[in-house]
């Protein structure tokens, strides 16, 4: 439709219309569009396009109300151009279209090339560029720098992060897409600095964390090619157990996958962690089910530590031995995952070394070849070695184990000897089951080869004494968490022998394990124990029975215990002056002894003759019922005397608070420092 009017003086056309109810621009349908030119004076026109909708690929979508005023329009055949136009409308990704816009249109080339500035979008001003051409259409642009929040509720529609993860950062992203008639293919770019995000539970929290995301798609009828790139430079990432420390270890990582209809398959994938880890490997993952799952191969061609520990284990390890530790060296191997369960594993460890920072476990130079299947599924035979080892202050030196592990099962293979000081742990056979689950389960037959008793007392800070410790173990169990010993402990100390027996362990890995056992020890030489405890001198010998033991959380609650003189025991029996003082407030009758001691004839004597001595403690609820060799008058012997100079020791005192015993037995100065 034209309109026009004529001046008295000239007829003029001072505007023109065309209005198409259809066409395609491109390959963009346009529905009810208009173009109209007005002449606005000898040197002045004006373009104005409008359109109902224009329906683009997406993201874009369909367009509404489109308006494009144009004060500068270019007729210049076979050029058609904006120069500088506004373009308005209503819809696609942003809600709203109002932004500059320049274009240009080629009838000769059939090409329309256009720029955009100002279209806000997400908080930021956009920018971009394209072409159209009877191949298809092209376009790339860039926003500014806006917040996390912004981009997150902008981009709300087609992805959306949980409800409950909070925070903010700065972002940008830039971008392309092209169609040429074989496909959509966008390529964008998400840049991200400063960014602080954390969920409700603090499993997943970034902080101060910069990095750079990118992905490429080709879209088309059959299938959707995917690749990306993500690179991380700078903060720390948790995310459940993994804790990532992108200024000490720059992340890289890449991957090339292929979409088609719920399977995705993975060609190819990288992660890249200087420092930490080298890992490449391929699968695929089923979407159809609510669960998706995944299938793949990875190969680990580098872990090394001690960034592994502190990225990978240290928190799942928090709990436990590892909790705080130094670890050195690398380890390699390979892992296949099906339908999200691990069918197999193999890892190499090279030259590793462990030391818990409380001295509690080390381990130093372990290399090994390490295979683990599912149970049912036969594994190959695992090895590792060591240059040296220990627990607990017990150093060992060089060690190899060779065993099998399936599923929560492991078994040693073959008879293993594990060096502990001056003698060794003899493994004749060693199975567990179940492990890490309440039920586990476990058999142990060996031999405590003989260790000095000198040296485990130096380990353990106890006062230093001669023997050694040994055992024939027949058989160790675990089972519904009670740890069981078939057969004794034996050590052979101060010139005796201590057997333990009936050995059980309740809850040994929980917070508060409970301990059973029935001890005793034969014809010890009291001049090396109270030389060892320096509570001055008795000789004889003595014997001892702690039987029905029982700690809980490793502290006493019950036990029948009796030290003694043996019956017919032919040995000289001497007691010195300082050793009745240590032994005078054991059983609460030692004020009347000391006082003894300092006054009359006995304060020239420096020790006494005794018939025998012993004492007895039956512990219950926190009470001791005490009672010594035989009844005295109101109390009982603690040590009866004999010959001459003699000189008993009476304990009155029935029944006394565990607790007050142990502060008598501090008062006797045990293990106390050495004095003349």
């Amino acid at each position: 439709m034209c309109g026009g009017w004529f001046s008295p003086d000239a007829r003029a056309v001072d505007s023109i219309v065309l209005e198409v109810r259809e066409l395609t621009v491109a390959g963009i349908p346009v529905q009810a569009a208009s173009v109209k030119l007005d002449v606005l004076d000898e040197q002045r026109t004006r373009l104005t396009i409008g359109a109902d909708s224009a329906t683009l690929a997406d993201p874009v979508g369909t367009l509404r109300s489109l308006l494009l005023v144009c004060d500068a329009p270019v007729i210049a055949e076979p050029r058609y151009a904006c120069d500088a136009g506004k373009l308005t409308g209503r819809g696609g990704p942003t809600g709203n279209v109002n932004m500059h816009l320049t274009a240009e249109y080629d009838i000769d080339k059939g090409t329309t090339r256009f720029s955009g500035s100002g279209l806000r979008v997400a908080g930021t001003a956009a920018k971009f560029d394209g072409l159209l051409d009877a191949r298809g259409w092209s376009v790339r642009g860039s926003t500014g720098t806006t917040s996390v929040a912004a981009l997150r509720k902008f981009a709300a529609r087609w992805f959306e992060l949980p409800a409950d993860i909070t925070g903010d950062g700065k972002a940008a992203v830039e971008g392309s897409a092209r169609d040429a008639g074989q496909g959509t293919h966008i390529d964008a770019t998400l840049k991200l600095e400063a960014v602080g995000l954390t969920n409700e539970a603090s499993t997943i929290v970034t902080d101060n964390m910069a990095a750079t995301a990118r992905i490429r798609a080709r879209l088309n009828d059959a299938d959707t090619a995917l690749t990306l790139d993500v690179a991380g430079r700078q903060g720390q990432v948790l995310v459940g157990p993994v804790l990532l420390d992108f200024g000490q270890n720059a992340l890289d990582l890449t991957g090339q996958a292929v979409m088609k209809g719920d399977l995705l398959t993975i060609g190819s994938l990288q992660l890249l962690q200087k420092n930490l880890i080298d890992l490449t490997g391929s699968g695929s993952m089923n979407l159809a089910g609510e669960t998706p799952l995944f299938s793949g191969d990875f190969k680990i061609n580098k872990l090394e530590f001690p960034a592994a520990y502190t990225s990978y284990m240290q928190i799942t390890l928090a709990s436990t031995l590892l909790g705080d530790a130094d670890m050195a060296g690398t380890l390699r191997g390979e892992v296949s995952v099906r339908d999200n369960a691990p069918v197999s594993l193999h890892v190499l460890p090279e030259s590793l070394v462990l030391h818990d920072k409380k001295d509690r476990l080390y381990i130093s130079k372990m290399n090994g070849d390490v295979y683990w299947t599912p149970a049912g599924v036969d594994a190959p035979y695992s090895k590792l070695s060591w240059a040296e080892g220990g627990a607990f202050g017990l150093s060992g030196g060089a060690a190899e184990i060779e065993f099998v592990a399936r599923g929560t099962n492991f078994a040693v293979m073959k008879p293993t000897r594990l060096p502990i000081l001056d003698g060794a742990l003899a493994i004749d056979t060693l199975s567990m089951g179940n492990l890490g689950a309440s039920n586990m389960e476990v058999q142990f037959k060996g031999a405590v080869e003989p260790i000095s008793m000198t040296r485990l007392a130096t380990v353990f800070g106890w006062p230093a004494f001669q023997g050694t410790l040994s055992a024939n173990i027949p058989g160790v169990t675990l089972k519904d968490e009670l740890l069981t010993f078939q057969g004794n402990v034996e050590s052979e100390v101060f010139g005796g022998r201590v057997v333990g027996s009936n050995i059980r362990l309740q809850d040994p890995l929980g917070n508060f394990p409970q301990f059973f056992a029935d001890v005793r020890a034969r014809d010890l030489d009291l001049s090396l124990v109270t030389q060892t405890f320096e509570v001055g001198s008795i000789t004889g010998r003595l014997e001892v029975d702690v039987l029905n033991l029982e700690l809980f959380d490793w502290s006493p609650v019950s036990f029948d215990a009796r030290l003694a003189t043996p019956k017919g025991d032919k040995s000289r029996h001497k007691i010195s002056a300082r050793a009745v003082t240590s032994l005078s407030n054991v059983g609460g009758g030692g004020g009347g002894v000391v006082q003894a001691l300092q006054g009359g004839v006995l304060r020239f004597f420096d020790e006494y003759s005794y018939d025998k001595l012993g004492i007895t403690c039956k512990l219950r609820n926190d009470v001791c019922e005490m009672s010594g060799v035989e009844p005295a008058g109101i109390g009982y012997y603690i040590v009866k005397g004999a010959g001459i100079p003699r000189i008993d020791i009476v304990g009155n005192a029935g029944r006394v608070r565990w607790s007050q015993l142990l502060a008598s037995i501090a008062t006797a100065d045990f293990g106390g420092a050495s004095t003349q």
